[in-house]
Order: structure tokens, then sequence, then C-alpha cells
């Protein structure tokens, strides 16, 4: 998801931290289920992850799917907590952890916290093949902003970050699906037209 505590700073450096971080298993704070779609919402502070897309019917890709979302909200927590617990390694591993300890770290030293609220949609499973995953998705970051937690000043994403489409890398970790590795396309790139509004 790329919302993203350093997403801003990151794009512009080429590296890009996606959402994900906590502690402990996926606690949702709230589930809503809006007409024909079911969504699963998590909340962390002031910020509010929603995965609009249902689980696919097929075990092996919701075994995927479900990590997946336990990665973003562990990412989430550790970008609102500014620190990563100790059971991130089992979630989020290989280029993406060290993506997400730039994250926390360009977070805590510029007092920003996640808010406001992404959407995941049109997620999707495109490939499994032995320990390896790949999942695609588009996200919503239309209503993410980030917060100065000592001024309270908001800052939002720019029109063209504001809907995304990421690939994620998942690879089977200590017994669950964790991410490894992301990428994105932003507009005009032709891959994210899918998830313009």
């Amino acid at each position: 998801m790329i919302r993203f505590a350093v997403g801003l700073a990151l794009c512009a450096s080429g590296l890009l931290a996606l959402s994900a971080c906590g502690s402990g298993e996926l606690s949702p704070a709230a589930s809503s289920k809006p007409t024909g779609v079911s969504a699963k919402t998590y909340r962390i502070g002031p910020y509010t992850v929603v995965f609009a897309t249902p689980l696919p019917a097929d075990i092996a890709q919701a075994g995927v799917v479900e990590g997946f979302r336990q990665a973003q909200v562990v990412w989430d927590r550790s970008e609102y907590a500014w620190r990563m617990p100790a059971n991130v390694r089992r979630y989020v591993t290989g280029h993406a952890l060290v993506n997400l300890v730039d994250a926390v770290a360009a977070s805590r030293k510029d007092h920003l916290i996640p808010a406001g609220t992404d959407r995941l949609f049109l997620t999707r499973v495109t490939r499994i093949r032995g320990g390896t995953a790949t999942i695609t998705t588009c996200d919503d970051a239309s209503k993410f902003h980030e917060e100065d937690v000592h001024t309270g000043a908001e800052s939002t994403q720019p029109p063209a970050q504001a809907y995304l489409f990421e690939i994620w890398q998942m690879v089977k970790h200590s017994g669950r699906w964790a991410i490894a590795a992301f990428s994105y396309a932003l507009r005009p790139s032709p891959r994210a037209a899918p998830c313009q509004p």
C-alpha cells in the first residue's frame, strides 16, 4: 500500500516504502461490508486500512492474501509506532524489510504518522509457485495523509500518487506468507490505468 509514511520522499529517490508493520496477528478494530463488497477494515490510531476485495475462493490463494493483509497491518503499525516489533521478520523479509527499516527511520525523524484512510482494491494472486507468490492490487491513497505529531500539520498525496498499481512478491517464510519485495506503477503508466477512479 503505498501508503507511506515515507512514500513521497522515497518515491523521489526511487525507493518506496509501502505499508505494514505491527505486533501480533490481525485484529480488526472494525469491519464493514459495503454493498456488493466484502471488506475488512483495520484501524491503527488515526489511520485506517481497508482491504476491499473479498478473499479468493481458492484456499491456496486465500492463504497468500491473508499473509499479505497481515504484513500490511504489521508494516502500518511499525510506521505508526516508529519502531519494529520483535515479530516483524515473520511478515516482512528481504528487500521489503530494508524498505520498512528506512520508512520507520524517516517517519521517526520527521515526526510523521500515517493518518486518514487507505483502500486496497482489485487485489488478486497472479502467481503461486512453490514457496513464492505474486499479488497485484490497486491502492487508493486519495484519503491518506501523514500527520506531524508535534504540529498536527497534514500532508496529502499528490494527485498522481493517489491511485497506484502495486506488485507484491510474497515468499513462504517461517510457515507463513511474508512480503519480500514490491514495485508499483503511477500515472501515466498504462499499468496504473485500471486503478484510477
